[in-house]
C-alpha cells in the first residue's frame, strides 16, 4: 500500500511540474498531425508533420533520405503569399514519437549561432503551403487545418 501511495505521489508531482513548465512557456510541445500529406516535387512521399503553437516539424521519410525542416509561422499571410519561414534541420531528424517536447534549444533546427536560422520563405498556396529547399526541391504540405478552410 505504501508503495502505491509513493507512486501516485511521484506521478502527481511529475504532472504538476510538466503543467507548470507548459503554462509558464518554458516548454511547449509538438503533436503528430495524422491527416497531413507531404509531396516532394509533385509526388506524394512518406513523412510526418508535428504541429506546435506557431511552428511545425516536417520530416520526409524516404528510405535513406530522411530529412526534417522546421516551419516558423508568421501568424498571417502577406499579399505575396508569404506565411512565415522554414529552416533546414541539417543532420537532425525528428524522432518518430507522436509528441515531441520543444524547449529553448530543442529541436536544434533554430539556433542563435546558425546564420540560416532566419529561414527561407514558406508560401501559402491554394492546395496548402509549400517551400523550396536549398537544392531546388519543392515540398508541399496539406495540413488538417488547410482541409477545414476549403469547406
Amino acid at each position: 500500500m505504501r508503495r502505491q501511495i509513493l507512486t501516485v505521489a511521484a506521478l502527481l508531482m511529475l504532472l504538476l511540474v510538466c503543467a507548470w513548465l507548459a503554462l509558464s512557456g518554458k516548454v511547449s510541445y509538438f503533436v503528430l498531425n495524422r491527416d497531413a500529406t507531404i509531396t516532394l516535387n509533385g509526388t506524394r512521399v512518406p513523412g510526418r508533420v508535428l504541429n506546435g503553437r506557431a511552428t511545425a516539424i516536417v520530416t520526409t521519410l524516404q528510405a535513406g533520405k530522411e530529412h526534417s525542416y522546421q516551419l516558423l509561422f508568421a501568424g498571417d499571410t502577406d499579399f505575396t503569399g508569404n506565411m512565415g519561414n522554414f529552416v533546414d534541420c541539417h543532420d537532425w531528424v525528428a524522432p518518430r514519437f507522436p509528441v515531441l517536447i520543444e524547449t529553448w534549444d530543442y529541436p536544434p533546427c533554430v539556433t542563435r549561432e546558425n546564420p540560416e536560422s532566419k529561414g527561407w520563405p514558406l508560401t501559402n498556396k491554394a492546395s496548402g503551403m509549400q517551400f523550396v529547399t536549398k537544392d531546388g526541391q519543392t515540398i508541399a504540405l496539406r495540413l488538417r487545418s488547410d482541409a477545414s478552410r476549403s469547406h
